[in-house]
């Protein structure tokens, strides 16, 4: 089996809005990956507050079929929660996003993110 994936929210995001300017390369991204990717919790919960702001999303039939299409929804324990304030402490990032990078290397799984300074960060600390 190939190398699982972890998404990050602008991940998602791009993925889901074909408006977002990474949208093409996310579907690109998501078409090469052996697996559905995990996400956080704390990415799903940062996901749909993006959803409630749009009237136009229905955020249960979306979260339902969120839910269908990845490998899992990772809850946020305590090492992870270490880990994260680890990377937090180490790095001039926020707490969310350190949630998300030691979901990642917890899962031992690549980060899906285009966000460059997480993808920096979570280089760094892999």
């Amino acid at each position: 089996m190939g190398q699982k994936s972890h998404a990050d929210t602008s991940w998602l995001i791009a993925l889901l809005n074909p408006d977002d300017a990474h949208h093409n390369r996310a579907l690109k991204e998501l078409d090469e990956l052996n697996s559905a990717p995990s996400i956080s919790a704390f990415a799903l919960a940062e996901l749909l507050v993006n959803f409630e702001l749009n009237e136009a999303i229905d955020v249960f039939s979306t979260l339902a079929t969120l839910k269908s299409a990845l490998s899992s929804i990772i809850s946020l324990d305590t090492e992870i929660a270490t880990k994260s304030a680890q990377i937090r402490s180490a790095n001039k990032i926020t707490l969310g996003d350190a949630i998300i990078i030691a979901t990642a290397l917890s899962e031992k799984a690549k980060l899906l993110t285009f966000d460059k300074n997480m993808r920096s960060v979570y280089e760094r600390v892999k």
